[in-house]
């Protein structure tokens, strides 16, 4: 059985009206015939046939009594003279055929009784003398009634048809109750009737094509008479006929049945044609949003179109799809908030984590960075107007806005995620194109990060830049480039080398720092601190959180009752990794990231507690914008902790002694400086191959884990 399936319909359609569609027919109204049987060698005889205008009484007598020896009877009434020869000799069961043909041709004919055959006129045949039966596999010989079903056309269509072919006084009973035809007539007849029936009783409404148009502008009152003038029976055109259209008033549509699908495509056409020129009334249009949030997108349409809705542009504006990150400036000298620099002690004037080593603000400026973000992204939400029966008019001239009439109303619909508009059919264009352009599939990028400790001793006691540096073939002395903190070198021919002094943070870009993170990894000082991994949508923030909730206890004293109240409260903090990356993708493939990066710890030593035993917290934070293109790495360092160790030796009990302890022990002291460094690797992902590229690398790394997960409690 073929399908037929529609032709793909618009994108959107008015909410009046049903979606444009044109459902192909298989063109098939007759039954093909079958292939021909092979032809069977034809049946010989004995017997010869020579009647010169004889009676057919006498070849009656001739065949039915002196030849076949069969029982039967002729009636009155029965005359007509015959003339009917053989060329070839025929046999028994021949001879009867050609005496049915003989009767036909003198119009009468023979029926069967019981055992006996009776011969009288055609039309004394069939009236109570035979009972239609259905067809046999081999019907026995003389005049026998049939009945034929038919399953698709009706009989009254099937009995026009059949009359040509029947002879004139044939009898042919129309029953329209059952669908069904009652015929008459020798075996033969009966057999070309059959044949007949099969050729036209076939499937017509699948062999015809229906196409439903929606009306937009004009009514399908008006749209009718129109059409009726263009290809109505009456039209006197080529097509006259050939398309017949249903009016369907309720959903303002016209339904075209044609047997060419070709004819309904230009019908269509026509239909469209008309239409545009019709009323231009405001209607209603619904927009399924199927890559962003439809409240976003109508917050977006009503800065265009809207005046009411438009914004004063500002610096701190992006374009439609992007958000705005809050960060304080990295060459600025103060040291509040994160990615300030602190003063030359290299300390803020918020006082930072870090115990003896320069460093930035400590992990409270980031979080009110980052809340302040989120605030931000709450605004914006709100101001678009995001509630499901509110709207906003479009109308209102503006020169910063594409003016629209007072008619215009844009609504966003947020638990089916649809975009209503109601708008004239003529401004429609122009906001579908808009809506289009801007309801684009989302780009995707794969952040590979790893945060890594350095010891700096030995080689690298002068800081990973200089080692970097080394390997890239630049000396790190000061001259030959600016010395600006916080700005981006890159190694080899990408960039200069950065100097290292008054620089508290640098970074670097290039397709080759593998091999010399490959080369620190080899000396033994390096330890991975994490190295998550994540897929994340353009510009949407995305965050990652290892480590503890650091209980911390205040206490405060209430002076206002009469009794002093101390009231004890307990806030966690989050120490750990905590790492923030909001990507933003160019055409180009280059990714710009916002990046917000936080290494804290508590410190295990109780004698540094505070005065409500609450641990010392260090934390080194970086916050900085940086650019790379796909598959490129970003380094991010220069933030150095330096750790004191005091450690006594002495001889048990005697170097406990006030005085005399210098005696019997010793004291050294000790400093570890340690640096924090940041690779993050991002890839755009453009497609959903490429996503399923990133989810089966990821399946094959966790099933190389396996083999030491299994050795590892075997061997437990």
């Amino acid at each position: 059985r073929s399908e037929r399936p529609p032709v793909e319909p618009p994108s959107q359609q008015p909410a009046s009206s049903p979606q444009r569609q044109i459902i192909k027919g298989n063109q098939r109204f007759i039954r093909q015939p079958a292939a021909a049987a092979a032809a069977r060698p034809a049946e010989t005889g004995d017997i010869v046939f020579n009647f010169t205008n004889q009676p057919i009484q006498a070849v009656i007598n001739s065949i039915m009594g002196d030849l076949l020896h069969e029982n039967y009877s002729i009636a009155q009434g029965v005359k007509g003279d015959v003339s009917f020869s053989t060329s070839k000799p025929v046999n028994k069961q021949q001879a009867l055929s050609i005496l049915e043909t003989l009767l036909s041709w003198t119009d009468n004919a023979m029926i069967k009784q019981g055992n006996r055959y009776v011969i009288l006129p055609s039309n004394q045949a069939v009236a109570g003398k035979l009972v239609p039966e259905m067809p046999v596999a081999q019907p026995s010989a003389g005049m026998s009634a049939r009945l034929f079903p038919l399953r698709y056309i009706s009989a009254t269509e099937m009995q026009k048809l059949l009359k040509p072919f029947a002879r004139e006084n044939a009898f042919l009973l129309v029953d329209p109750a059952r669908n069904v035809l009652s015929l008459a007539g020798t075996p033969e007849e009966l057999s070309n009737y059959q044949d007949t029936i099969d050729t036209f009783d076939v499937d017509w409404l699948k062999g015809m094509s229906v196409g439903v148009f929606g009306l937009q502008r004009a009514s399908v009152g008006e749209l009718m008479p129109e059409l009726q003038k263009m290809f109505g029976p009456e039209s006197g055109m080529p097509l006259a006929g050939m398309v017949r259209f249903l009016p369907i008033e309720r959903t303002n549509s016209v339904v075209a049945i044609s047997s060419q699908p070709e004819y309904l495509r230009e019908v269509g056409e026509w239909i469209h044609t008309i239409d545009e020129g019709g009323g231009n009334e405001p209607q209603m249009y619904v927009y399924d949003v199927r890559n962003m949030k439809a409240t976003d997108l109508a917050k977006y349409l009503r800065q265009i179109y809207g005046s009411g809705a438009i914004k004063e542009d500002s610096a701190a504006k992006v374009a439609p799809g992007l958000r705005t990150t809050t960060l304080s400036s990295l060459n600025s000298n103060g040291g509040s908030g994160v990615g300030g620099m602190s003063s030359s002690n290299g300390l803020g004037s918020n006082g930072g984590g870090m115990s003896n080593g320069g460093g930035f603000g400590n992990s409270q400026g980031m979080n009110n960075s980052q809340n302040s973000g989120d605030s931000e992204s709450e605004s914006d939400d709100q101001s678009g107007g995001e509630s499901d029966s509110a709207s906003q008019e479009g109308g209102g001239a503006n020169g910063n806005s594409k003016s629209l009439d007072a008619s215009t109303r844009i609504t966003a619909q947020k638990s089916s995620n649809q975009l209503l508009v109601r708008t004239r059919p003529a401004q429609w264009k122009e906001i579908e194109s808009a809506i289009k352009r801007l309801d684009n599939p989302p780009l995707q990028v794969q952040i590979e990060t790893r945060i890594l400790e350095v010891s700096l001793t030995g080689e690298l006691d002068m800081g990973v830049q200089w080692y970097l540096g080394r390997l890239a073939g630049n000396s790190g002395t000061t001259g030959n480039v600016t010395n600006t903190a916080g700005s981006q070198g890159a190694i080899g021919t990408g960039g200069a080398a950065l100097a290292s002094t008054d620089a508290f943070f640098y970074s670097f870009v290039s397709n080759n720092l593998q091999v010399a993170l490959r080369a620190l990894e080899t000396n033994g000082r390096t330890q991975v601190l994490s190295a998550p991994s994540l897929v994340v949508m353009n510009n949407q923030q995305a965050q990652i959180q290892v480590g503890d909730n650091i209980p911390i206890s205040q206490t405060s004293i209430n002076t206002n009752t009469s009794t002093n109240t101390t009231l004890s409260s307990v806030e966690y903090v989050q120490t750990g990794v905590i790492l923030d990356v909001v990507p933003r993708i160019n055409p180009g493939g280059l990714v710009y990231m916002d990046i917000q990066q936080q290494v804290s710890s508590a410190d295990t030593n109780s004698t540094n507690n505070d005065a409500n035993g609450n641990p010392r917290i260090s934390t080194r934070s970086v916050a900085t914008q940086v650019a790379a293109q796909s598959g490129q790495t970003v380094l991010l360092g220069g933030l150095i902790k330096q750790d004191n160790a005091e450690t006594v030796n002495a001889v048990p009990y005697l170097g406990r002694i006030p005085g005399l302890r210098w005696l019997f022990g010793s004291t050294s002291k000790s400093k570890g400086r340690t640096e924090l460094i940041v690779l993050i690797t991002p890839r755009v992902i453009t497609s959903s191959s490429q996503a399923r590229q990133v989810t089966d690398d990821y399946r094959q790394q966790m099933q190389l884990i396996k083999p030491e997960v299994s050795r590892t409690s075997m061997q437990n």
